[in-house]
């Protein structure tokens, strides 16, 4: 399968961008009431995902977690290890469409913020380099 990059392209649409567009509808999302700044729509979905890297001790991790939100360009979540800011992800994360349908994405990104949060946990901002359904 080919590796399809999402960032630095036009606004054209990606395959991850149609699929989240695809999940919105079926949910029934609609527009928030504020003004969205992102030039991608945002899916407030939690989503189960893995993600591995390395820490800020430089020690390898693996952690199962749910994202706060996606967009075909980035995401949020939240872990329990402090992971700097530059600091390249790897990530598996399945799109569910109900309880068991959907898509399974493989994503490579890095994280562009990093923030501890008032429940002890990490807050990533992680974008998206590269992504392929498996």
């Amino acid at each position: 399968m080919a590796v399809i990059p999402t960032i630095g392209k036009d606004n054209a649409e990606s395959p991850l961008d149609l699929r989240i567009n695809k999940l919105q509808v079926s949910r029934g999302a609609t527009k928030p009431q504020t003004i969205e700044r992102r030039r991608k729509p945002r899916l407030r979905k939690p989503f189960p995902a893995t993600v591995w890297g390395v820490d800020s001790g430089d020690l390898p991790f693996n952690i199962d977690c749910v994202l706060d939100n996606i967009s075909s360009t980035g995401l949020y979540l939240r872990i329990p290890k402090w992971i700097e800011a530059r600091s390249e992800v790897r990530l598996i994360v399945h799109l569910l469409n109900g309880a068991t349908s959907g898509a399974t994405a493989a994503v490579h990104g890095c994280v562009f913020r990093s923030e501890l949060k008032t429940d002890g946990k990490h807050g990533l901002a992680i974008a998206i380099h590269k992504h392929r359904f498996l």
